[in-house]
């Protein structure tokens, strides 16, 4: 049984399959309520970076480097600070949850300035 699960689990990652998503907020960050996982809203936010080494260090901690990315100026990696290569982009994407339908519009409407909010 282990044999098949292993089987089927290296044959996921073979045809790409994502990893879990991460737990949705438990908090409103715009509230401070408990939040409503049937209300949510999907931040995304790429930029470009110098290298592949920038790349993974991004890739492994993703949240770790938030406020790198929110602060990040064209042409310039926001991990090194270096010139960045167009050709090279990290993604940080998040699923958010909010406690009303108001608290929602008021994130979608400026989602850089709340995402920093959102805990677990």
């Amino acid at each position: 049984m282990k044999f098949v699960f292993t089987l089927i689990t290296a044959l996921g990652l073979l045809a790409g399959a994502t990893p879990a998503a991460e737990p949705l907020n438990t908090v409103c960050p715009i509230s401070g309520k408990p939040a409503n996982p049937a209300i949510t809203s999907n931040y995304s936010k790429t930029v470009a970076v110098c290298c592949n080494r920038c790349k993974a260090q991004f890739t492994a901690a993703p949240k770790g480097y938030l406020s790198n990315i929110l602060a990040a100026t064209a042409g310039q990696c926001p991990l090194s600070k270096k010139k960045s290569d167009p050709a090279i982009t990290v993604t940080y994407s998040r699923q958010v949850a909010f406690a009303d339908a108001a608290s929602k519009a008021a994130f979608d409407a400026a989602p850089d300035k709340h995402i920093k909010e959102v805990r677990q």
